[in-house]
């Protein structure tokens, strides 16, 4: 079963030559996006000398203070942020938006496009994550996560029409992650998607790279490049045992080989 927005199709009666067709034919189909992932990744990025705000969930957002000037972001065709830092001469960062706060934590402020990113603990960061992409017009795919709710991510501001899933991937979820990543910008793998072989990971890493797609995965995924964890620290709205939640805190830290571990707190809706 694939879901795109409210719209469902059951692909359970096709041949896998059908089902790919099918498949590709439901994400060519989706809103939002730009040229094929292949066509994108090979193209050189222009920036625009008007600077719009970072895409922001509409969640409120706290941050730890950081040292680094902050990024200004760049809106680009395909729903991708492309994030130029503030210092003159410093190359630009192609990849996919983030909320606010997390922003900072991240190389460019963005997710790296044709990277493999690992996200780990709360399953409000990864709700976020996709809120934040998808309002931005961002074209995403959730394979695994057939308990994902959709209305969290509708309520922190994203868009469910840039939004497909596929909650059960069959026996070969490697095989549907590399059609999705050819048509797609982010492709989030759930809980129901084990890791996989180190040589399997190898292959898709370097489908992500040709695409310049963002692959998100789950702790223990051979080779992510970066890792982003997070953890509940408080919740608002809630008195002496009664009150209705109105706010989830949540500390994100972000480690990697490229980038240094960094800790910012960020704040979604309840």
């Amino acid at each position: 079963m694939m879901v795109v927005g409210a719209s469902a199709v059951d692909l359970s009666d096709l041949g896998t030559e059908d089902r790919v067709a099918e498949l590709r034919r439901r994400l060519a189909a989706m809103p939002g996006g730009g040229p094929p992932a292949a066509a994108r990744s090979g193209a050189p990025v222009e920036t625009v000398s008007v600077v719009a705000a970072a895409p922001v969930t509409a969640a409120t957002v706290t941050a730890e203070p950081v040292t680094a000037e902050p990024a200004a972001a760049h809106p680009v065709p395909g729903g991708s942020a492309v994030v130029t830092p503030a210092a003159s001469g410093t190359p630009v960062v192609p990849g996919v938006a983030v909320p606010g706060s997390v922003a900072p934590l991240l190389p460019g402020g963005v997710l790296p496009a044709g990277r493999v990113t690992a996200v780990s603990g709360s399953a409000t960061l990864r709700v976020g994550l996709l809120a934040a992409a998808t309002a931005s017009g961002v074209r995403c795919a959730v394979v695994g996560w057939p308990e994902l709710g959709v209305a969290a991510v509708a309520e922190q501001g994203g868009r469910l029409d840039c939004l497909a899933l596929i909650p059960d991937p069959g026996p070969d979820a490697a095989a549907v992650v590399s059609v999705l990543l050819d048509g797609l910008d982010l492709v989030l793998l759930g809980p129901g998607v084990a890791a996989v072989a180190p040589s399997r990971a190898r292959v898709l890493a370097g489908r992500v790279r040709v695409s310049g797609a963002v692959l998100l995965v789950g702790p223990g995924w051979p080779g992510a490049e970066l890792t982003l964890a997070g953890r509940h620290c408080r919740y608002g709205g809630l008195g002496a045992g009664a009150g209705r939640l109105a706010s989830v805190s949540t500390v994100v830290r972000c480690s990697g080989r490229a980038a240094p571990s960094r800790t910012a707190e960020w704040v979604a809706a309840g």
